[in-house]
Formats: C-alpha cells, structure tokens, sequence
C-alpha cells in the first residue's frame, strides 16, 4: 500500500487516475496503522519534488502528501469513529468519486482542484472501507472453528468480567480467612476435651489451607499476562513458566500429563518480556495438553516438556509431547484465533511465537525472546 501510494502519486500529474488511487492507498494505511512506513512514503513523495519540480502542479498530488499525513499522524481512538458511516454512504462516496474524477479530466484550472480533492478524499474513504473489511473477514476466518464467532466473543468478554469478579472474591476470603483465624484463637481457650480440640483444629486447619489455596488461584489470575507480580520473586523465565502451569493446572486434559521445565536459560531475567511469555507459555500448554487425547477421545498420559536455553541473540523456549515411553505424541494444530493472537503478543514484545506440527518430532512450540542482558 506505502509502494501504491508513493508510486501512483508521484505519477498523479501525468494522469489523475493514479493520484486517485494513491489516495484509496493511503486511506487503506490509516487502518494498516505504519506510521513508520507511512511517514517514509510521505518522504519519498516529497523528494519527488527536487528531480521534477513539475508534480508540484497537481492537486491530485499535494491531496495525496496531505491524506498521507493524516494516516501517520491520526490517533487510532479517531478511525472507527470516521468509519462509523451509514451504510448508504458507501455507494455514495463510490458513485460521487466517480463523477468528480471524471469531470477533473475536462475541467478548468480553477474547478479542477475542488473536484481532485473530493475525488481523493471519496477514493481514501473508500480505501480504508475495504481494508477495514478485510481485516474484519480475516477475524472471522481466523475464528471460523467449532465455535466460531461466538466462542471467540464469549472468551473475550468473560475474560474483560474476571477482573472485577476477582476483586469481589478477594473479599470474602479475607473475612473467612480472618474469621478462621479467630476461631483457632476462642477454640485454644474454650474448655473441652482434648480430642474435641483436635478434631476443631484439624477442621481450622483445613480451612485455612484451602482459604490459602483460592487466595493464590485469586493471585494467579489478578497477574497473568502482566509484567509484575506479587511478592518480591525475581521476573525470570522460570517464574513465568511456574505461574503458567499454575494457571493451566485446573484444565481438565492436565491431568495424567506431567509437565516439567529443564534448560540453562530458567535463570534470565525477562521484566520487559515476562507477561507476553506468561501469554505464550500458558497458549501452547493448553494446546499441549489436547494432544494427548486419543482419537476416540481416551487420555493418554505422557511428559510435557518445557526446554529454555540461551543463543547469543536469544532466549529459546521448546514445548515437547512426549508418552509415557519417550515417543512423540501425534501432532495437533492450535485454533488459528488463538494462533494469530499469541504473534501478535509476541511481537509487540520483539519475539516470536511457533506452532510445529510434525509428528515425528515431539517439539509443538518454540518461543524466542530477546535476550534483555545484550
């Protein structure tokens, strides 16, 4: 699109068909979101200016540099708003560009430019229409499963809820676990047989551990996928993994399946990178843990293994499906939403996500990370 725009632009004084598509281009940017690319197309154009002072002349050209601008410079808050256009004005803005375009190729110098800006700014909105299109069938392909759409809107919305769900159970189990406490207390004092007391301490005890237990599954989700956590643990690839089998530990396919962590790299310090792995690692767990279902849908036990190591630019995490006598369990492919999502995440933090779907290898993921000691 950056290659269209600059281009067809710098043509736009030849003919007034390219400066009108040079402006869907650029309105097809303004979705894309590069501003780096997008600033250099506006360079590029621009230099044009100094081997052919001529392109200077066309309205068709200067609309483009200026639609250009605005997709680099626009705060992404401000496009949905800009394409939350009534349907009808769709064809309206085809069918006026159209006109306007048409009549620019006769029109006088001083209705000329009037009519090349509409044409441009008709051909942008309909450039960034089709690419806002496109981008939302790919959603839909991406989440074209079992569940489809819905499965996808419901994890994502329910996920939105937990946060505020999570803090309204914090505070039941402080009361519980406070009034647990002063109940230790009043028993140690009452007087009753001794059996009787350690039967009510056992029963106090019991309390308190499982009181303990959903304070740390409470932990757990309040701080997955951040980069920080609770407590004073240093932020390293080992931590981040223990708290991804934590997390993944009350799915239903983990059990039977013993998941186990080796590799010199467990000790690097990833604070920038660490709720992105959290992310990775927990995405590739649970799509581990699906390979272990038989085609008849009967569970197989078996090892998953997480392998961390250290390359001179890199920190490499292996995911590993191994049965119980060291063969590699047949391959199965993550949901593409899920897929498409985790690069995303793993992007954003300069790394890489993979999906390996080779039965004769027992490796399913890799994750490669910047090493943050360079």
């Amino acid at each position: 699109m950056a290659l269209c725009a600059t281009v067809l632009g710098l043509t736009a004084t030849e003919t007034s068909g390219a400066g009108a598509i040079a402006a869907s281009s650029a309105g097809a940017l303004l979705i894309l979101r590069h501003p780096a690319l997008t600033i250099g197309a506006i360079v590029v154009l621009l230099s044009g200016l100094l081997w052919s002072p001529g392109i200077g002349s066309s309205a068709f050209y200067w609309t483009d540099v200026a639609l250009l601008c605005l997709a680099a410079l626009l705060p992404r808050r401000m496009v949905p708003a800009l394409l939350n256009a009534p349907r009808w004005s769709w064809p309206m803005a085809m069918a006026l560009g159209a006109l306007c375009l048409a009549a620019s190729f006769h029109a006088p110098a001083p209705v000329h430019v009037p009519l090349a800006i509409m044409a441009s700014l008709c051909a942008a909105f309909i450039g960034a229409g089709i690419a806002r299109h496109l981008a939302v069938v790919d959603a839909r392909l991406l989440a074209w499963g079992e569940g489809g759409m819905v499965e996808v809107t419901r994890d994502l919305l329910l996920g939105r809820i937990t946060s505020g769900m999570l803090h309204d159970l914090a505070q039941p189990l402080n009361v519980i676990s406070m009034a647990n406490a002063n109940m230790d207390y009043i028993v140690g004092r009452l007087e009753i047989d001794e059996e009787s007391r350690r039967q009510i301490q056992e029963r106090v005890a019991r309390i308190a551990s499982h009181t303990e237990g959903a304070a740390h599954i409470l932990s757990l989700f309040r701080w997955f996928g951040r980069d920080g956590r609770e407590g004073d643990r240093p932020l390293t690839v080992r931590s981040a993994l223990d708290c991804a089998i934590a997390t993944t530990r009350s799915n239903v396919r983990h059990y039977g399946v013993t998941v186990n962590m080796r590799g010199n790299a467990l000790d690097e310090l990833v604070p920038a990178q660490y709720g992105a792995l959290q992310m990775m690692a927990v995405a590739a767990l649970l799509s581990a843990f699906g390979s272990f279902l038989g085609p008849n849908g009967a569970k197989q036990r078996g090892e998953v293994l997480l392998h961390a190591k250290t390359t001179p630019a890199h920190v490499v995490l292996t995911v590993e499906c191994i049965d119980d006598e060291g063969q590699p369990i047949p391959a199965r492919r993550i949901d593409e939403a899920t897929l498409w999502l985790v690069q995303q995440v793993a992007r954003d933090t300069l790394g890489d996500f993979r999906c390996v779907v080779r039965s004769r290898q027992p490796v399913r993921f890799v994750i490669r990370l910047g090493r943050q000691d360079l």
